[in-house]
């Protein structure tokens, strides 16, 4: 499908071995519902040595989530996490403190000149457009695409959730960098190979500032 209006990002670092991170998933799963968001789950790996290891966790939503560490200037990665459009942080199971920080978010892009994503399937092929944007002045911005399930289904054998039978939603199985945008129009046809080693449910395109900086835009394709 097509996506004209832009929806707005929220990344969840979770892991199966922490106790506080339920709420925070289940705030995700809510998210994950509403028209013009774009929720995301990222299982990390740096718990595994409570005693489980998360069956979903992948090195790459580690390093993502210590990239964006950096470049908000915090300290240690923690769980839970969530990363609205990029530019803020908080603690994923305050729900009043993210349905705040997203409506700050849509008040921001609403202000802000981005350029137009259009995503769309054709038989076992994907076609990415980027307008280009003539008042864009910076570095160069990053293309990101990243594969997602909807649902996954765990039984938790060991650790702090131990016994316990959990749903994660929108489970990002797949990052990968397609190149950057310096404000001009920009084509990409992608096959599943350009696009990771899977199969996925769905895909999301992120343009991203650089030092993985404030999401510029963003387009899911399901």
């Amino acid at each position: 499908m097509d996506v004209t209006k832009p929806p707005i990002v929220v990344e969840l670092f979770t892991s199966q071995g922490c106790s506080s991170c339920p709420p925070a998933d289940e705030i995700l799963a809510e998210l994950s519902q509403q028209k013009n968001i774009l929720a995301l789950s990222y299982s990390v790996d740096y718990w595994n040595y409570l005693g489980w290891k998360d069956t979903l966790a992948q090195p790459d939503c580690t390093l993502r989530q210590k990239k964006y560490n950096k470049s908000l200037g915090l300290g240690g990665v923690y769980t839970p996490q969530m990363i609205i459009q990029g530019r803020h942080d908080v603690i994923g199971s305050r729900a009043d403190l993210v349905a705040k920080l997203i409506d700050q978010a849509k008040i921001t892009a609403q202000a802000t000149s981005a350029p137009e994503i259009t995503f769309v399937r054709r038989g076992d092929m994907m076609f990415l457009n980027i307008s280009a944007n003539v008042i864009w002045d910076n570095a160069a911005a990053t293309i990101w695409i990243i594969g997602y399930d909807f649902e996954k289904t765990v039984s938790i054998k060991k650790g702090e959730l131990a016994g316990q039978i959990r749903k994660y939603h929108n489970v990002v199985q797949s990052i990968k960098r397609l190149g950057s945008w310096m404000g001009e129009e920009t084509r990409l046809s992608l096959s599943k190979e350009d696009v990771g080693s899977g199969k996925y449910d769905a895909y999301a395109v992120l343009l991203q500032a650089p030092q993985t900086g404030p999401i510029i835009t963003a387009a899911e394709l399901k």
